[in-house]
């Protein structure tokens, strides 16, 4: 008994250190995560109420953070008080790139510029001099592009410039206040199929589309075919090329990794089979080591078998393999001996008994040993009774069994001799 106390306490011991061992090397993550967005009419947001509905299908709990856009999402992201948001690729700075990650870029999002019917055809910017032009709001993505690209142009100080997010921007055009407006946004916003109907708005097909994508690396020439968006209406009524930028999710270097890759395994179940979205590509910030992992070799052999949890906590474990199996091999090594010895002990513990009532037996006289042999008889249906040890073990018991008929029976030889 006493050597299966102390075996127990050394397991516990053990699992205690390992546990120790198991929250120290990595701990467990907080399941829960706070997602910045765009305004509650953008698009950033419907993509974040899905994801929020995903994750917390898997127990985390999500916070939506709404903003005015890219710019104040990377503030909030920089200041850790936010884990993930949606930015438009072009709007990070140096130092973003230094301290923020990429989860993956999600979808293509075109830059629309739209601009009075009345002006003609539009192919380059600069010849928007002397218009009144909405750039985006301040703190948006849009803003943040569109200063990029009109540093690049010959525009003058003839033009009247205004921040104003989409909605505005068309409200202020439709009362004669604008000119044109410069927008990014996904093209299955029905606001911008709506902007497209209306025949006072021309959209700008920049000639030199190509020539800015070599000059800003984080956008492409992204073209949407003839009836694209509306085939019924003829939406857009002929094929139209515009630069586009992608949107991107992304997070702190502090988030846990566990949290990130949860994130981007559900991006990638709830998108439709074929699409190149999420993507590791078309990011202006370096990818979360944790997502391209994911994005490059999909659920670990784990997360094939398990629910998600129980995969990674089972992943987590692979650090303490090694110390774990140092530990365990001499102690899985030391059950068979014990095993014996507890079989065996069921049996020696009768031949204290055996020898305490024939100790010196030859020398009793008739009285004695008829004594000790009716002890001796008790004593073999008490063993009877009481003992049972394993099949492989019998041997032992019947050999015990002899033992006592061989002294009950020289016992009897001797009262007769008597």
């Amino acid at each position: 008994m006493k050597l299966f106390l102390r075996f127990g306490i050394l397991f516990l011991l053990i699992v205690s250190f390992l546990i120790y061992l198991y929250n120290l090397i990595e701990p467990v993550p907080v399941k829960k995560i706070s997602i910045a967005t765009g305004r509650e009419s953008g698009i950033y947001y419907k993509y974040a109420l899905r994801y929020k509905k995903l994750l917390e299908a898997e127990g985390i709990a999500v916070t939506i953070v709404k903003t005015a856009g890219s710019l104040e999402t990377l503030k909030l992201l920089n200041k850790k008080e936010v884990d993930i948001g949606f930015v438009q690729s072009g709007t990070a700075s140096l130092e973003d790139k230094k301290h923020l990650n990429s989860i993956a870029s999600l979808y293509f999002e075109p830059l629309w510029i739209f601009h009075r019917a009345s002006l003609g055809k539009v192919i380059y910017l600069n010849e928007l001099n002397g218009t009144r032009l909405s750039v985006g709001e301040k703190g948006s993505g849009t803003l943040a592009l569109t200063e990029k690209l009109l540093a690049q142009t010959n525009l003058n100080n003839h033009v009247t410039l205004f921040n104003l997010d989409i909605n505005s921007s068309y409200s202020y055009f439709k009362e004669g206040k604008l000119d044109t407006f410069f927008t990014v946004l996904s093209a299955d916003s029905l606001l911008i199929q709506e902007i497209l109907r209306d025949k006072e708005l021309n959209l700008i097909e920049l000639k030199r589309a190509k020539a800015f994508t070599e000059h800003f690396p984080f956008l492409q020439v992204h073209k949407i075919y003839e009836g694209g968006l509306d085939l019924k209406r003829d939406i857009p009524s002929e094929d139209v090329a515009l630069l586009s930028t992608t949107a991107t999710l992304i997070t702190g270097k502090e988030v846990d990794k566990t949290l990130i890759r949860l994130v981007i395994k559900k991006i990638k179940e709830s998108s439709p089979e074929g699409s190149i979205f999420p993507s590791p590509n078309y990011l202006e910030i370096p990818i979360h080591p944790a997502s391209e992992k994911y994005l490059l070799y999909g659920d670990s052999f784990l997360e094939k078998i398990f629910p998600y949890w129980i995969a990674s906590n089972i992943d987590r474990l692979k650090f303490l393999l090694i110390p774990l199996l140092t530990l365990l091999i001499p102690l899985f090594k030391s059950i068979v001996p014990l095993y014996r010895w507890r079989s065996r002990a069921k049996i020696y513990k009768w031949y204290r008994e055996l020898d305490r009532i024939s100790e010196n037996w030859e020398s009793f006289n008739t009285e004695e040993l008829e004594k000790a042999q009716i002890e001796l008889e008790a004593l073999g249906r008490e063993i009877r009774s009481k003992t049972d040890v394993p099949l492989s073990f019998k041997w032992e018991y019947h050999t015990l069994q002899h033992h006592i008929d061989n002294v009950i029976e020289r016992m009897s030889l001797k009262r007769f001799q008597l």
